[in-house]
């Protein structure tokens, strides 16, 4: 996978895209994506590596960024939505990958609220959204990070019973470039009600759930998806709509 590569199949899809960065190796995607964007005010772009020293998932945890194992690109972006629609982008950028994904793939994609994809019953993809709040509330950028496990070699034996890539799970796996470019097709020309498609691939309402957050976990059901993409839950018996966290879930 190469940047020529890649520029050549968004020819091919008919996709103008903002600048694209590509690195062999970074540290982060995500990382390079907010220091382009304080020196670049206003300035869309996207950043792609073939390998990461220090890729970043939700809650400080670490990526595991191969070289030559999967895709790992961020989308520099800047909203009409506030901060407040953090969840809302998150889960937007999801349906876009995981459209993408079955595009160049048999297979159907499943969602674990709020950024995670799965296929067979394990992790395939993650997406970190991040941001800077301005002294007036207000963010002013929004960077969208996914990460893809496209080959057996993205997983290590740490992480084999909980997470999966594309060539554990179908049979032709497809060039990650040409996965790439069809991933910014559907990132920037978005269509379709990403509610109800985002809703159809949730695999956890109508399942017992621990809500952690940084201050408490608890236990929870999950009831339903409210149109913000925030989730129903039913703690205790109390309905109550979860904004923020991270949720568990045995499979």
């Amino acid at each position: 996978m190469n940047i020529e590569k890649i520029e050549k199949e968004l020819g091919i899809l008919g996709i103008a895209a903002p600048k694209i960065y590509f690195y062999d190796e970074t540290d982060s995607t995500n990382t390079r994506a907010r220091e382009f964007a304080r020196e670049n005010p206003g300035v869309s772009a996207i950043f792609i590596a073939d390998c990461q020293t220090a890729g970043r998932g939700r809650r400080g945890r670490s990526f595991v960024s191969n070289r030559g194992a999967g895709i790992y690109i961020s989308f520099l972006i800047y909203p009409e939505e506030n901060a407040t629609d953090f969840v809302q982008i998150t889960a937007k950028a999801a349906v876009s990958l995981s459209r993408a994904i079955e595009s160049l793939c048999k297979c159907k994609i499943q969602i674990k609220w709020v950024n995670d994809l799965y296929l067979g019953g394990k992790k395939l993809a993650g997406i970190l959204t991040e941001g800077e709040i301005n002294s007036e509330g207000k963010m002013p950028y929004q960077v969208v990070g996914m990460g893809i496990n496209v080959y057996k070699n993205a997983i290590s034996d740490e992480i084999s019973g909980i997470a999966t890539s594309l060539e554990n799970e179908i049979n032709d796996v497809p060039d990650r470039a040409g996965l790439a470019a069809k991933i910014i097709a559907e990132f920037l020309n978005p269509g379709g009600d990403y509610y109800s498609e985002y809703k159809s691939r949730l695999f956890v309402i109508g399942r017992d759930i621990t809500v952690i957050k940084l201050s408490e976990s608890y236990k929870a059901r999950v009831t339903g998806l409210n149109p913000d993409f925030s989730l129903l839950i039913d703690r205790d018996g109390k309905e109550e709509n979860l904004f923020t966290g991270e949720i568990s879930i045995k499979l």
